[in-house]
């Protein structure tokens, strides 16, 4: 991966969070051409919870990360934030920044075949 250690890891979690939620409504939508959006949110927010990403978290570093993922994810979840989770527990929140981060990366390293690996794997919800 590129180095991009001179940005903050707390933006690149920013950034993946964007790209998480945008990745979330893609297959969404592709998954379901005709779904409404009263219906899709709901279904968006499965998926988008600090709960679930933590869970995501978890289940792709004992299966799927790289060490380097790996670390990426763990430097940004063990940095302090501003914000606090409102539904999750300070675990959940931190490891949900860690898959954001992550997230965050592989989208500046343009790494869509890696992104479309891991969003495979966390549609499946088999985590959840």
């Amino acid at each position: 991966m590129d180095n991009f250690y001179e940005i903050h890891d707390l933006t690149k979690a920013y950034l993946g969070d964007a790209v998480y939620s945008m990745y979330v409504r893609s297959y969404i939508v592709k998954d379901n051409k005709k779904v409404r959006v009263k219906d899709a949110h709901p279904l968006g927010t499965t998926y988008e919870k600090a709960t679930s990403q933590s869970k995501a978290l978890e289940y792709l570093t004992e299966h799927v990360l790289t060490d380097e993922e790996k670390d990426i994810a763990r430097r940004a979840k063990n940095k302090k934030s501003q914000t606090k989770a409102k539904n999750a527990t300070s675990k959940e929140y931190n490891n949900a920044t860690g898959l954001e981060a992550l997230v965050g990366v592989l989208y500046l390293n343009e790494d869509f075949e890696r992104l479309d690996e891991i969003f495979e794997i966390i549609m499946r919800g088999e985590y959840l």
